[in-house]
């Protein structure tokens, strides 16, 4: 298995001086916080055009890293950084690790450099056509159209699906416009060609035409399985079809569609159309097609059609056998409310470990967002040890670069707040590192995240009772033999020498005994009972966030806080089991 190991940018888009991230010798998943404007999409485009190179000539990759130049549109594309010096080298490096062996490898692109597109290693290309992209812009023209239209999701598939879909050595994107559709066979003069040559072209656009459309129904039958499994739990609810209504053809393509602010005119010239339909139970049991689907339908209900579409186009991919993949989300639900975030979130974490998201656990994923209440639910209910957290600030009032730091565990200020003598700040800390253990503990597939607010205590008693129940559920379930009741009761008596017993009933009653004196053994283990830690880490942090021990100058409240740091690290490591 390979991951990203390190990830530096410089001179880049939103990014100044060389900003380093790394992301440890397994390469872990990314969870990054940041504010508008605080680089989040620059990091999100710095990964994408990296891994697009793979795909791209040299002399299509230099382009984002020339000097900018007014009166030369040639360098109109530039990615670097306006307030930057014109001399300043301009840079993304990535370094790849293989995770089995420890081997690395390091991949640049830059004005002078670029090793992402060569034959003879082929790890970046690999990576490009196993990874995904997902950006804020993906909902947008779901809800854009009037009422009183149609869906037309082709503005869709243009900008946010066909680009992250990749096949053979270039995008669906830019193998549907070059050679294709950016214009029509002329002569040297410009003329349209022969009749003859003519019809041949048309019968190349038929064929692409065709292409799009099995395209089309490969993603709408993965979307609507995906949706029917993962939002409605296997029930019929809503399903969708996804039509190539307004095609390619020789007149719309001679006009040269793809030319600059022709968009508009593109947009009304190609059209994918999504059906949508409900079933009904009554009268009798049928699919209902739903008219003006972004009237009738909620923008939840709309959300989930979008993801559903998007995955589905994921899965069009053959992903499986890939060793070297990377999913990354750019603030994807940043219009939903928080339920409805946390159900995309928990499908891709796989919070259910369902085998039908098993293809959600190969990705290293990279998640960003300027919802800091998002972020930090995300990050209770992920481990530090398979994610590293990021905090992205700009101050958007001057020309400054973003400030990018690591955005450390409650545990882990806990721990830094000790050792620097700020005794109050560790106890707050150790007080929210609990919550976030014990929440996770109780709401593993976090579907409790609206309810009221429940306080630490009552966390530590209904985990107390939890575990409490989980023993004695495993009790009843070891101990429910399938024996008469005047046979059970001489398991306390000398059995085997029991001449009314058979041979049968012996070995049936010394096996509950011995099963019996394990479960007593296991019961009375320290390192099994979860239990008495609980109770431990209550009473504990009871006496830290005693106000009147709140000073440095008392050795026995240093002590209790040590203690109480190596209690929260085995609760941690207990529940994490």
């Amino acid at each position: 298995m390979k991951r990203i190991k390190e990830l530096r940018i410089q001179n880049f888009k939103a990014f100044q001086k060389e900003e380093v991230f790394d992301f440890g010798k397994k390469g872990k998943n990314v969870l990054v916080y940041g504010n508008n404007g605080s680089g989040k999409s620059s990091f999100f485009w710095a990964l994408y055009t990296l891994l697009q190179s793979s795909t791209k000539e040299d002399t299509g990759i230099k382009k984002y890293f020339e000097k900018y130049v007014a009166s030369n549109t040639d360098t109109h594309q530039t990615l670097k950084n306006v307030f930057m010096d014109e001399e300043e080298e301009s840079f993304i490096k990535l370094t790849s690790i293989d995770t089995e062996i420890g081997k690395e490898e390091t991949y640049t692109i830059s004005h002078a450099v670029i090793n992402t597109n060569k034959d003879e290693d082929t790890i970046i290309q690999e990576l490009n056509l196993a990874s995904d992209f997902i950006n804020y812009k993906l909902l947008h023209n779901f809800y854009r159209g009037s009422h009183k239209q149609e869906v037309n999701l082709w503005p869709v598939f243009e900008r946010d699906i066909f680009p992250f879909l990749t096949e053979g050595t270039q995008n669906w994107l830019e193998d549907i416009i070059k050679d294709k559709t950016k214009d029509v066979p002329r002569t040297p003069k410009g003329a349209v060609v022969s009749q003859k040559r003519k019809q041949r072209y048309v019968d190349e656009l038929e064929a692409l035409n065709q292409k799009i459309q099995d395209l089309l129904t490969e993603i709408q039958n993965n979307a609507n399985e995906f949706i029917k499994e993962e939002f409605f739990n296997g029930e019929d609810v809503i399903r969708i079809a996804l039509t190539f209504t307004q095609k390619f053809k020789f007149e719309n393509v001679r006009h040269k569609i793809w030319e600059k602010d022709r968009d508009g005119h593109r947009h009304d010239q190609l059209r994918i159309k999504l059906s949508v339909e409900i079933y009904e139970e009554k009268p009798e049991p049928r699919w209902k097609s739903i008219e003006r689907v972004q009237s009738f339908l909620n923008e939840a209900q709309l959300t989930r059609i979008a993801i559903g579409i998007r995955i589905g186009a994921l899965r069009t991919r053959p992903l499986e056998a890939a060793k070297f993949k990377v999913l990354v989300l750019d603030d994807m639900l940043i219009s939903l409310d928080l339920s409805n975030r946390m159900d995309v979130v928990r499908i891709i974490l796989n919070k259910e470990g369902k085998a039908s998201l098993k293809f959600f656990d190969g990705f290293q994923k990279f998640i960003l967002t300027h919802d800091k209440g998002f972020f930090n639910l995300i990050r209770r209910n992920t481990d530090e040890e398979k994610w590293v957290y990021y905090n992205f600030n700009k101050d958007e009032s001057d020309n400054s670069p973003p400030k990018i730091k690591p955005d450390y565990t409650s545990l882990q200020k806990a721990v830094r707040y000790f050792e620097e003598d700020e005794f109050e700040n560790c106890g707050n800390e150790l007080r929210k590192e609990a919550e976030a253990i014990l929440t996770s503990y109780l709401d593993p597939e976090m579907k409790k995240l609206n309810r009221e607010f429940e306080g630490l205590n009552s966390k530590l008693d209904k985990a107390f009772n939890t575990l409490t129940n989980e023993r004695l559920q495993k009790f009843k379930k070891s101990f429910n033999p399938e024996i008469e009741l005047e046979k059970l009761k001489k398991i306390k008596t000398d059995f085997q020498a029991d001449g009314t017993l058979s041979e049968e009933d012996k070995a049936q009653l010394e096996g509950l005994k011995t099963r019996l004196f394990d479960f007593l053994i296991e019961l009375n283990e320290k390192k099994n009972q979860k239990e008495l830690l609980v109770k431990d880490v209550k009473e504990i942090l009871n006496r830290v966030m005693n106000s009147a021990s709140h000073h440095g100058e008392n050795p026995l409240y240093r002590a209790e806080l040590k203690e109480a740091i190596e209690k929260m690290k085995d609760l941690k490591n207990e529940f994490d089991k």
